[in-house]
This record gives structure tokens, sequence and C-alpha cells, in this order.
């Protein structure tokens, strides 16, 4: 199958909704395919396809496929009776990797993946091609604040995607230019094991470095470092000079992050400044400047400050009385560190962190690492365990095991809330105390929209 075999049948998206799936869904709307869609639940997503004229069937039945020709699947979707009629009744059905496969197969693809940084870098990625006059479609994960969504549409040839790991999409693209962030112990439920992951990845970077692909990876990761042998395709970007492209660090604020941009020894852009925090975004955008500069393009500092970040991606919801809302998307304890870090940036605050966890799975996987992350920070309250769509088995870690051994660590200085209604009780509390304070919260579960509708309701 081709992409442009598309434009001639009729099309259906189960789990259209989520965050990757809208973004495939309004390529194949503005590309002229005949397209409809459904999920289980109404949320903002559903708004935005809704602009497109894009059908959204809400409950997932046998009539919404009635004159379908072919189905795309979001992975997340499990024992669907829509997927079960359309074998039953021999309509191709496909997950959500072959639908990018297909819209990628004839593009100059840029792929972005790695454990943890993907959407924020695809994100600034794609900002700044656009500023330097390349003007690539672009399709994250998340959305971008200066596009207003999580697709940026054009006619170009060139595109940058951000590619899952989670189920193996990464590994079935074949780009012009792959940008590997980072590997850290993650989706042990769909690789079995971590050797196994990690073999899948060194694979991938073999075969691409063998083909016509130029391969960037970071010379800071343990793993992805000592694959910079492959092949001459190969480059990398990190914190050290060794690296073909590097950064160095002159300052980090809780307003903004502040550094050198260097190709070898050679400083290319001094004191360059970002409204991103933390250094593992001054790493990020080293990569991006990295590719920009690979593919002979020029930015200018002002293009870089006027990113405006990705939206879950220390998000700024507002300030109340005295005390500021921010909303993360951080879920693996290596992004609960990093977080953790960009917190101390506010010295003088009272600083709260509110963590959902998220799948009971991960949880059981990275407890020791999460007690590591979570064990010193002062005031800390912590949400039912997020199931995505996983049950809890007998024996398996839980949130309160969590709290329980954290305030054995800590002194008793966590606590657990197992429904919002407490939660917001506690945030009313922050709100009427006259310090000054900042109420972060983080996670890839319903805390988000839970977090926003506490401070709409209160504004």
């Amino acid at each position: 199958m081709k992409f442009s075999d598309l434009s001639s049948i009729k099309v259906h998206i189960i789990g259209i909704n989520g965050i990757g799936m809208s973004a495939l869904a309004i390529y194949l709307k503005k590309n002229n395919v005949d397209i409809t869609g459904s999920d289980i639940t109404y949320n903002a997503n559903t708004i935005n396809l809704e602009k497109y004229k894009i059908p959204v069937y809400i409950g997932h039945k046998i009539s919404n496929i009635k004159d379908r020709e072919v189905i795309f699947y979001s992975t997340a979707i499990k024992n669907n009776p829509e997927i079960k009629e359309a074998k039953k009744n021999k309509i191709p059905c496909y997950n959500r990797s072959k639908l990018l496969q297909l819209i990628c197969r004839d593009k100059f693809t840029i792929v972005v993946s790695g454990s943890h940084g993907k959407t924020s870098t695809t994100s600034f990625l794609g900002h700044l091609l656009v500023c330097a006059g390349l003007n690539p479609t672009v399709i994250s994960g998340g959305v971008m604040q200066n596009f207003g969504q999580n697709i940026y549409l054009t006619n170009s040839k060139y595109v940058v995607v951000e590619a899952d790991e989670s189920d193996g999409t990464v590994f079935k693209l074949n780009p012009k230019y792959l940008l590997y962030l980072n590997v850290d112990r993650e989706h042990i439920d769909f690789y079995k094991s971590y050797s196994n992951f990690k073999s899948k990845i060194k694979k991938y970077i073999y075969r691409q470095s063998k083909k016509d692909s130029k391969i960037f990876i970071n010379n800071d990761d343990y793993f992805l470092s000592p694959l910079k042998k492959y092949s001459g395709n190969i480059k990398t970007f990190g914190s050290n000079s060794d690296a073909n492209y590097s950064y160095k660090l002159i300052n980090l604020t809780n307003k903004r992050s502040y550094f050198n941009f260097l190709i070898g020894k050679k400083i290319l852009f001094k004191n360059l400044s970002t409204n991103l925090l933390g250094e593992h975004n001054v790493q990020n955008l080293t990569a991006v400047l990295s590719i920009i500069d690979d593919l002979g393009y020029k930015i200018k500092k002002s293009h870089i400050l006027s990113f405006r970040g990705t939206k879950r991606r220390m998000n700024i919801l507002g300030k109340l009385k005295k005390t500021i809302f921010i909303d993360d998307y951080a879920h693996h304890p290596t992004e609960i560190e990093k977080l953790i870090n960009v917190i101390s940036l506010y010295k003088k605050k009272n600083v709260c962190l509110i963590i959902e966890p998220h799948r009971y799975s991960r949880l059981n996987d990275l407890y020791g690492e999460y007690l590591s992350v979570l064990k010193n920070v002062k005031n800390l309250i912590i949400l039912k365990t997020y199931e995505a769509g996983e049950s809890y088995k007998k024996g398996m870690k839980n949130s309160k095991n969590l709290v329980n051994d954290l305030n054995v660590l800590n002194n008793q200085k966590t606590k657990y809330v197992d429904n919002y209604r407490d939660l917001f009780s506690l945030l009313d509390q922050f709100v009427t105390n006259k310090r000054e304070s900042i109420i972060i919260s983080a996670g890839a579960g319903d805390i988000s929209s839970q977090i926003r509708f506490f401070y709409d309701s209160r504004k």
C-alpha cells in the first residue's frame, strides 16, 4: 500500500482522540482522504478534529465502520468490537505505526526518538526550521504552543515527526535524519526486557547507519555514545567538547537557561538563551541546533527565544493569589528527577509537587528509582496510580506503598490522596496561605485536566 492509495478508499481510525492519532487524522483530512474516527471519550482533541469536519463517534460500535474500507487503530486499543467486526468482514486493519510509515515513505523525513524529551525536541526543531525557511510539516506528540495544535501542515516535501518507541513505531521508519536523544528503562511491557529493548535500538541504528540516513546521537548517554563507531554518518551532541556538537552552560535560572553552542572546540553561538528551563532542555536544544547546522540552514537568537514550548511541559497555567500553578507531563523517574532539578531553581518559593504515578507495571518495574528520586522532596503529594488500561494484580506495588516507604525515608513528609476532592481541599489551603507558593503537577493521566479544572474554577 502507498499513501496515495488512501485517497480512493474510506478510512476509519479507532482511538482518534489520542494526541498522536488526532495529528495523523488531520494530516489525512488535509490530503483529501475520506476519514471517520471513534473513541471512548470526548476531549479537547475531539473539538480540534471537528474544526476540520472529521466525523468522530463517541463509543466503539459496529455501526461506526459500516462503509469503511481500511482501519487504523491506536496501540492503546484492546479487545475492540470495531476491529473484531472489521476482521470478520476481511477489512484490512493496521496499527498506527503503519499509517505513519505510509506518510513518511515518500518524504524527506526527520525522525526524533528516545525515551525522554521527544515531544519538546520535535516541537523546537519544527519551530526553528520554520523560522529558517525550510517550512516542514511537523507531527508532534503534544500541542505545540507556537502552532496551536499537535500538527503543523505544509505542502513541503520535508516532515519532522516524533516517533514513539512504546510500540516499536520508530523501528519501522527509514528517515533521512534520525535524532536519538537517550535510552532509559522503559516500555518493558512491550519489549519483555530492558536488554531486548536496547537490542532493538542498537540494531536499528546500525541498520540506518548502513543506509543514507544521517544519525545524531547523545554523546552523554551511556548506551548511545559507543554506537558512534558504526559509521561516518553518525554525529554526536552533548555536554563535552569531544562531541561533534556541544553546549557549555553559562547559567540556569527559573526564567531562562543560558549557554554557548560549539562545533568541536569552536563557539558557533555565544550566550544563547531559551525560555525552556533546566539543563536537559539545553541538551535537547543542542541536538536541534546540530541538525539545523548539518542541513545548512541559519537561525537567529531571537528565533530560539520565540519558541513558546509545548503544552504540559512546565506549562504555567497562571496565578491564584500568591500561588503559581504549573502543569507537567513527567511520569518516568528520570523525567521526574529533571523536573525536581528545575524546581530547585525556585529557591525562595514554597513549592509543592503533585505526582500521579502512571501504570502499575511502570511503578513496579521502576519502584526503586521512584523512591530514590522522590525521597528528598519536601512538599510531596502522591495520587492514586493511574491505571492506563491496566488492572491491578495482587502483589503489585501501588501509590500507598510508595507513600509508606517514602515516609520511612523522609520523616512522614509525603501525603497520599486517593481522590481529587481531597486534593482540591489541600490546594485551597495553599491558595489561602499568604506565602508565595508554586504548585507543580506531574503525570500522564487525569492530573492535568483536574488541575486545570481546579485552577479555572477558582480564578
